[in-house]
């Protein structure tokens, strides 16, 4: 079997007092030690009854700045976020963090506006080409005028024209993930929650051939036997503490040595492919 997965969710929103940004980044050291692929910092926007210090993103820009390998997933942005809005502060996040970020989208929806939103970020993404910023002082040319490309995307939702003020992100596309395994089609990697059973992997991987699928961990259950049952290819579990038990699952499943190099970005820790710009795609044929 392949070294599982794994993803830390720590929340940055309480009933009581929120954590401190030193709370957080405690949390999220500890796990970058322990050899996790990544963390999803949760703000609570969507919870009930919770107090948040911080927002998402902006939490995510902090932590980039004090962690050096592991993946930084920022939780579900407003639903009424703009794509426009969505895309240009992922792909910052993106460059922040050296090609360590993901989002975490909203759920699916009846009328298909996620589905829709999380495609237009991704044309977004690609409104530079990745070498379209030559910088080039002799000549006076800043970027390549044919390595812009406007999206023009006019669909049920959203009309964007584009293109992103942004360069493509050190990713191509941050990851993409989400939690509703309809929406498998559209992501890089599906958080199921406590549950879900080999049926739903197979699914999954019959519909997006590609994606990644995680299962939560309960607590006091066997990681093996989740793992073995679900045919998942790894575990999100909940960080509380710097010291939290949890932490020792990297060694307990044997992938502590997999710690990231410092540099690799996340797609890659991932095993994801960098997805190709869609204009490189059409220059090409």
């Amino acid at each position: 079997m392949t070294a599982p997965l794994l993803i830390g969710r720590t929340a940055a929103h309480s009933r009581t007092a929120p954590p401190t940004l030193g709370d957080v980044l405690r949390r999220v050291r500890a796990a970058e030690t322990a050899g996790f692929d990544a963390v999803v910092l949760d703000d609570g926007a969507a919870a009930d009854g919770t107090r948040a210090r911080f927002e998402a993103t902006t939490l995510a820009a902090a932590v980039a700045a004090a962690t050096d390998r592991i993946g930084l997933i920022v939780a579900p942005l407003p639903a009424d976020q703009a794509p426009y809005h969505v895309a240009r502060i992922t792909a910052s996040l993106d460059h922040l963090a050296r090609g360590r970020t993901g989002w975490l989208a909203g759920p699916a929806d009846a009328d298909g506006r996620t589905a829709e939103l999380i495609e237009v970020a991704r044309g977004l993404w690609d409104s530079f080409d990745d070498d379209a910023f030559v910088h080039d002082r002799a000549d006076g040319l800043y970027w390549r005028p044919d390595g812009i490309h406007r999206l023009d995307h006019k669909g049920h939702h959203f009309d964007v024209a584009g293109p992103l003020n942004v360069a493509r992100p050190p990713q191509g596309h941050p990851v993409v993930a989400v939690t509703d395994p309809a929406l498998a089609g559209h992501a890089d990697l599906v958080l199921l929650g406590a549950g879900h059973d080999a049926g739903t992997v197979r699914d999954l991987r019959r519909r997006a051939p590609g994606v990644k699928a995680l299962c939560a961990l309960p607590p006091g259950a066997d990681p093996h036997a989740l793992l073995v049952g679900s045919g998942a290819d790894g575990l999100v579990v909940d960080i509380t503490a710097p010291d939290d038990p949890s932490l020792a699952l990297p060694r307990d499943l044997g992938v502590s040595g997999r710690a990231a190099a410092e540099g690799a970005t996340l797609r890659a820790r991932l095993g994801l492919a960098r997805p190709a710009s869609r204009h490189a795609r059409t220059a090409a044929a």
